[in-house]
């Protein structure tokens, strides 16, 4: 004999809830799954919210195991074969989705919803933003939610108000617990969320290219590069350099970075002149090797190096929130780099047969036989003399970019200020690089904001016999910029129709949560962790103390859950019409006739009738006239009927034998 299958043993109330568990699930990972897991995806879910609400056919078995059998060659085609992070996400996200198309009991249902808790929970693998955490906590009300209603089918309202204060109820129970093993689990000297933060790779802000546009780009963008914390008092604006690559090579558009530098140990003489300040950075993930300080840091934090450029990098890429400490020198000029003949000629060397006329006009300010520190002055003064504009929205340069630049447009970002500044060095015999980073930042309470629209570009020309000299041409037009920085100029121009004060103001409030957040939970590691354990009289984290920390918590937790549990049970309440018909099974009691829990009214009235037919007249009417009362509306007549209620049943104890 063949079993057939009820496909529709679900409610649409229970799917419902079962394909939002999935959708909200999933939903965070899709800007980095396959582009084809979105298409899947609306047509599952499609598919199988249809077969539950117009009772249409499912899928057959065999095309199910069609389309996974091409969904995991085209999950290795586009992702390789190697087990990795990637390719789990994918595969755990992708057999989820397909799991809906063969849901049709509860046992089915359980399992999907179950494995939405560890899709939603690889998210952390790639980030532990403070709006991301929110989602997430979102995410586990709405599938426990999805739990209960499975345990709980009530068909009539998709959003019952009374469950979903229950299932909240239920997590509100577990937050206690949660928040003390957060506190108190053993933990690894990293940050709390040991897997790498690929949350900001691709955005990676600086690179080690720069063209035309490339840093005016970042000017449109508000997302924060990194957070500083100076010990004492944070330095004017206009000293406030934030270096980063350094660029040695142009090929007549695009300057590159030297990738043969090393990296050096500063001499003790470095320290010996210059302003000193020291701060503690908090970069944000770029997937980079970059890392970011005042020119010039003396030091290289442990987990970096200062190349012979002075760039200071990240011996591995910048996956995650990084935090480092550094020592900073303000100097004039410094000799403390050394250069070989070699490095002297690259740093002059400018590619052929671009920028003729510029080259022309460095040759009639070289028969001035000017010094190095005039020529510098005279390029500063056409750039503040003449027609020069800074805008952050510069026409687009073809072909000789700098000749354009100088002759034609004469409106640029501080990229076009550094280019062209170096070509015009370099044609003079001045060995000259461009350096990029960030210039400037706002101060957000208790630390400075660097954002990605501070980046900046400037220039080091080589003087011998003195050393390195920073020379910032975007400061000759637009002194605004060093000096205010990069607000001043959106505070005279906004750069879109939402551009405004007050929406810079909101980023940076939350900017403020997230440093915060940052602070007390991103960063809770083994060593705050410890800080804790000896608050409480524990010197160091072995076997017993812990032990002994999590064996109070478990026991504190349970009776504080216990209490809660005990003090919100359900209390039934009843009515004036539930009283009096206890008192109507009170006299059916006292004879030996007890009503089961689980035995309607009707049916209990039918037993009784049996029992005493003599009173079936009194039990059919006391039955009759109790179902209307308590499920109908009000009445004028009320008050009579309810005496009439207390009349039948002393007319059923006289008819049963019941004794006063």
């Amino acid at each position: 004999m063949s079993i057939s299958i009820d496909y529709h043993l679900l409610s649409s109330k229970q799917v419902f809830w079962i394909l939002l568990s999935v959708i909200i699930s999933i939903s965070p990972h899709l800007p980095r799954l396959p582009i084809w897991f979105g298409f899947l995806a609306i047509i599952v879910v499609s598919s199988r919210w249809l077969t539950a609400t117009k009772k249409l056919r499912p899928m057959p078995k065999l095309m199910i195991a069609f389309i996974t059998i091409m969904l995991s060659l085209a999950i290795i085609y586009f992702q390789g074969f190697k087990l990795n992070r990637e390719i789990s996400v994918t595969i755990l996200s992708t057999m989820t989705v397909l799991k809906l198309l063969e849901t049709w009991r509860k046992r089915d249902a359980w399992m999907v919803v179950t494995l939405c808790y560890f899709v939603i929970l690889t998210r952390f693998f790639y980030s532990q933003d403070m709006l991301l955490v929110f989602y997430l906590f979102i995410s586990v009300i709405v599938i426990t939610h999805t739990l209960y209603v499975l345990q709980h089918d009530n068909d009539e309202n998709y959003l019952d108000k009374h469950e979903i204060k229950q299932t909240l109820g239920l997590l509100m129970t577990g937050l206690p617990l949660a928040a003390l093993f957060f506190l108190f689990f053993p933990r690894l000297g990293s940050p709390i969320w040991g897997s790498p933060d690929f949350f900001g790779q691709g955005k990676t802000g600086m690179s080690e290219e720069m063209s035309p546009g490339s840093i005016s780009q970042l000017f449109n963008d508000d997302s924060t590069a990194f957070r500083v914390i100076f010990d004492d008092e944070i330095p004017k604006n206009s000293q406030l350099y934030w270096r980063g690559p350094v660029l040695w090579d142009f090929d007549g558009k695009t300057w590159s970075r030297n990738k043969k530098t090393r990296s050096i140990h500063r001499s003790k003489s470095f320290r010996e002149s210059g302003e000193r300040v020291s701060y503690e950075v908090e970069l944000e993930p770029t997937g980079q090797h970059f890392m970011f300080a005042l020119d010039y840091v003396a030091d290289a934090p442990t987990e970096a190096l200062i190349l012979s450029d002075s760039q200071l990098m990240s011996k591995i890429k910048i996956n995650q929130l990084g935090h480092y400490k550094a020592t900073s020198f303000f100097k004039i000029y410094n000799p403390y780099e050394r250069l070989s003949f070699d490095a002297l000629d690259r740093l002059t060397q400018l590619p052929k047969g671009f920028n003729d006329k510029t080259l022309n006009m460095i040759k009639q300010w070289k028969s001035l036989n000017l010094s190095p520190e005039q020529l510098i002055q005279k390029a500063l003064l056409l750039f503040a003399r003449d027609e020069f504009y800074y805008s952050y929205s510069p026409p687009l340069l073809f072909g000789d970019t700098v000749d354009q630049f100088l002759f034609e447009t004469k409106s640029g970002f501080c990229e076009h200020y550094a280019s062209a500044f170096t070509v015009m060095m370099r044609a003079a015999g001045l060995p000259t690089r461009v350096v990029t980073g960030y210039q400037g930042g706002i101060f957000n309470k208790d630390y400075l904001l660097v954002k990605q629209s501070d980046a900046h570009a400037w220039s080091e020309v080589w003087i011998k016999n003195k050393g390195w000299l920073r020379v910032d041409p975007t400061a000759a037009v637009s002194p605004e910029r060093v000096e205010k920085g990069s607000q001043a100029l959106m505070n005279q121009n906004s750069r879109s129709w939402h551009d405004n004060g007050w929406s810079r103001k909101l980023g940076e409030r939350y900017d403020g949560m997230r440093h915060k957040w940052n602070k007390w939970v991103r960063d809770y590691n083994a060593v705050k962790q410890q800080a804790l354990f000896n608050v409480f009289g524990f010197d160091s984290q072995n076997g017993k103390s812990i032990a002994i920390v999590l064996g109070i918590i478990m026991i504190s937790t349970t009776l504080i859950v216990l209490l809660f549990l005990y003090l919100t049970r359900p209390k039934r309440i009843l009515n004036h019409y539930d009283k009096i018909y206890q008192q109507f099974l009170t006299v059916f009691i006292k004879k030996g006739l007890v009503k089961p829990v689980d035995l309607g009214v009707t049916s209990f009235a039918e037993s009784a009738c049996e029992r005493y037919p003599q009173a079936q007249t009194s039990i059919v009417e006391f039955t009759q006239l109790y179902l209307k009362l308590r499920f109908s509306k009000y009445s004028k007549k009320q008050k009579n009927l309810d005496k009439r209620l207390l009349t039948i049943v002393s007319k059923i104890k006289n008819q049963i034998g019941e004794i006063k």
